[in-house]
């Protein structure tokens, strides 16, 4: 018997490996969806035998006839059904093959959260209301906690992986990303964040739907480019205070929102760091498209994390990391951390790892950082900045 509509998927997914089905997972987790391992022929088997849902992912490794293939999946589904493939084979004749037969889009593999759900919602017609294209990660924790690390080796990263990012630094007063960056601070931050506060729109006044719909930009895009530094790593741009000089006032929270959407209209990602002021912090992790949280495991640095999360609330999910970036003797012990966060656990735990100890202080045999160290990166990057993670990330 057939279910009732109510309790069909909105979505279908079928993926041939872990990371595809993962990734599946999380692009489609706001619809009703049924993902499973399958390849192409159990795939066709279940759609064949099911009720058509309106969006199907189906993985088509290991198909040596992609456009017959593609012809006998379009026949046993629904009129209407938006169909994606998904693969490793990575050409423009495929992929034209694949549009021809009906298919609405071909993701070639590695597959990242991000592509799924930006293919549902076209899809589904589902495209939230946003003024940028790229995503901006905001990453906050703790003086020592690691977020200048992390936010460094994520960037290098993303540009790994042949995307750009730009890093956004809030800290006032503060060279230790610029320094992990290679890059020395540009331009005049502070004249451009209070030439956006002063025509920035007020967040909580609605969009005029009679308004213009292409407004003329609040700023010169020269001032915009003054601001952004080149780094030691192609790909990526630094956006900073300058380390010397009077220590400039914090900005206000509009200003730095159109500051990322900017930013995130001219790459891929933007990862903000810096967020020290509680106003600035909580409003810019509340609208950004995910949120990475790092804590020590110590009583100040995680009251310091619990706080931020009761401010997100469960409206604004964060990546809860424990980082450990140095060894501390008065570091708790696993139940006095659950104790404290109140029996949460951390979504990845970042380990201490010598390597980088011993890089930091010039002391010890130079080496790259540990599988343990390395695999807390790549599921970072995978579950919040949503891309798939370099092979430098794989030790």
């Amino acid at each position: 018997m057939s279910p009732p509509p109510s309790e069909r998927p909105i979505a279908r997914g079928f993926a041939a490996d872990g990371e595809t089905e993962r990734a599946l997972r999380a692009g489609l987790s706001n619809h009703e969806a049924r993902v499973q391992r399958g390849r192409f022929g159990a795939a066709l088997r279940a759609l064949a035998a099911e009720p058509s849902a309106k969006l199907v992912f189906v993985d088509f490794d290991g198909v040596p006839e992609p456009e017959t293939a593609a012809r006998e999946l379009t026949a046993v589904c629904a009129f209407g059904t938006v169909l994606v493939a998904m693969g490793s084979t990575d050409t423009a004749h495929l992929t034209r093959a694949l549009l021809r037969e009906g298919f609405a889009d071909y993701l070639v593999k590695p597959v990242s959260a991000a592509a799924v759900r930006g293919v549902s919602a076209t899809a589904l017609d589902d495209l939230p209301e946003r003024l940028y294209a790229g995503r901006v990660i905001a990453f906050a924790g703790t003086a020592g906690s690691g977020v200048s690390t992390l936010v460094d080796a994520i960037a290098r990263g993303v540009a790994a992986g042949g995307r750009t990012a730009s890093v956004v630094d809030l800290a006032r007063g503060s060279v230790a990303l610029p320094a992990r960056l290679g890059a020395e601070p540009a331009g005049d931050l502070t004249t451009l964040l209070a030439t956006l506060d002063s025509g920035a729109p007020d967040a909580d006044r609605p969009l005029d739907p009679d308004g213009p719909s292409d407004p003329d930009p609040l700023i010169d895009p020269d001032l915009l480019d003054s601001v952004c530094a080149p780094t030691d790593t192609p790909g990526v741009a630094l956006v900073a205070y300058p380390g010397t000089g009077a220590m400039p006032e914090a900005p206000s929270p509009p200003a730095v929102k159109c500051l990322l959407e900017f930013m995130a209209n001219r790459a891929h990602l933007v990862l903000v760091a810096g967020l020290h002021d509680p106003d600035a912090r909580a409003a810019i992790m509340q609208g950004a498209d995910a949120r990475v949280l790092l804590y020590e495991p110590t009583l100040p640095s995680i009251g310091a994390a619990v706080h931020c999360l009761a401010l997100l609330g469960s409206e604004h999910p964060a990546l809860l990391v424990q980082s450990h970036p140095r060894m501390r003797r008065g570091a708790l012990s696993q139940a006095q951390i659950r104790y404290a966060l109140a029996e949460r656990r951390p979504d990845v735990t970042i380990p201490f790892d010598s390597a980088l100890h011993a890089a930091a202080t010039g002391e010890g045999r130079q080496r790259g950082p540990g599988k343990a160290y390395l695999d807390a990166l790549r599921q970072v990057m995978e579950r919040a900045v949503e891309v798939p993670a370099p092979a430098s990330f794989r030790a």
